[in-house]
């Protein structure tokens, strides 16, 4: 028989007040990742690097990023996830304090981005634990989508300005020492703002193969793994792409790259709300094959025109304007079955579906190498974004109806 969830209730201002800092923390996250995107053609001239090598640079950081994904869950379910945030936080910016100030070779270079995504990676599953254990479910949608709106706030400021400050400043390790700054700040942000969860207690326990083997959440899961990783596509390699396939400058190309984040801002607030009344299987059921038609046609439209309304149409659809729908979804099922294991369950979504940028990243930069042309790698995106798709057909819907 399956567990009633266990509603922690908060006052609604504390809801949209922890809703925001939320958001908060993933626009400085986002902002540090992806003003490394831009930097990349820079760094790997500096360091003579391949295209692999290259690429090998966000999988270090994805791949410790992805690593403290489960074991975040399972501490932040005994020890409470805000203490959990909060030291994973502190080691984020610590990391990128390092990486702007001392990152002067390929090897240290590699470290302090590991070191940096070992933090951040800590961020994901006390953030959405908390959330879906504390927002009831007629408006985990709308919470959802409003915290979201923090990754493509943070994408869209980390990609529009990375370029124009590497032009004016000459240096790609300024930026970095600047982002450092409003990192540690958010650590004193949530110490003040958030109130703890701890679900150790609530229920018998629950093991961790209870929590990998739900057939929806697994599903989903996977769902979230192809979009994400047409997303590292179009993110990492989106720059490059633009700037040596398409003849702009490296300012103006992070500009287009933002194009698709800023899009998906009130297209993920869109979404979430409806997904809230219509049904989170609908709507993506909608979304995803849009989105990997969108990804296929970037890597083969050359009118700049074409290239900007593929871009809307990506961030209108693509993984920022979804996530919203997933993670609500997601959260029905672990919040209706286990709810003592929120902790552990979002870590073990996230860390399946972000391995995504451990592959992504050297695949394409390796289909680079093989046919000197990026387009390969926005088609194989497309194609992987389809098998979400289908993956999405058997997970069962939680919002049949407009809750009342």
């Amino acid at each position: 028989m399956a567990l009633r969830a266990v509603e922690i209730v908060q006052p609604r201002s504390y809801i949209w007040r922890a809703t925001l800092a939320f958001c908060l923390g993933w626009i400085v996250l986002y902002a540090d990742r992806t003003t490394l995107y831009p930097m990349l053609p820079v760094i790997g001239g500096e360091f003579g690097l391949s295209g692999v090598q290259t690429g090998l640079i966000t999988s270090a950081y994805f791949l410790c990023y992805t690593g403290m994904q489960i074991p975040t869950g399972l501490l932040g379910d005994r020890i409470g996830l805000k203490r959990a945030l909060i030291a994973m936080y502190l080691l984020a910016g610590i990391g990128l304090s390092l990486l702007g100030l001392f990152a002067v070779s390929y090897v240290t270079l590699l470290v302090f981005v590991a070191l940096h995504g070992l933090g951040a990676g800590g961020y994901y599953t006390p953030s959405y634990g908390m959330t879906m254990a504390t927002v009831p479910k007629a408006l985990r949608g709308t919470s959802s989508a409003i915290i979201t709106v923090g990754m493509s706030l943070g994408g869209a400021i980390g990609l529009a300005t990375a370029g124009p400050l590497y032009e004016a400043l000459r240096s790609w390790r300024l930026p970095f020492i600047l982002l450092a700054v409003p990192t540690l700040l958010m650590v004193a942000a949530f110490a003040t703002t958030i109130k703890d969860v701890r679900h150790g207690g609530q229920g018998p326990r629950v093991s961790f193969k209870e929590v990998i083997f739900d057939k929806d959440v697994f599903l989903l899961t996977c769902a979230e793994f192809c979009m994400l990783w047409g997303y590292w596509v179009v993110i990492n390699w989106g720059p490059t792409f633009f700037k040596t396939e398409r003849g702009l400058g490296l300012g103006v190309a992070g500009l287009f790259t933002a194009i698709a984040a800023v899009a998906s801002i009130p297209a993920a607030l869109t979404m979430g709300a409806i997904s809230d009344r219509v049904g989170r299987r609908t709507l993506t059921l909608i979304q995803l094959p849009v989105a990997a038609l969108a990804v296929f046609a970037l890597g083969y439209v050359d009118s700049l025109p074409l290239l900007v309304f593929v871009l809307v149409i990506y961030g209108c659809t693509g993984i920022n304007a979804w996530h919203p729908v997933m993670i609500a979804w997601a959260g029905d099922h672990i919040a209706a079955r286990r709810p003592q294991a929120m902790g552990a369950a979002m870590g073990f979504v996230n860390a399946v579906a972000v391995s995504s940028a451990i592959l992504s990243p050297p695949v394409s930069g390796w289909l680079k190498d093989v046919t000197h042309s990026l387009g390969a790698a926005f088609y194989l995106g497309g194609a992987i974004i389809v098998c979400g798709a289908i993956a999405c057909l058997f997970v069962e819907e939680t919002n049949r109806r407009p809750n009342r």
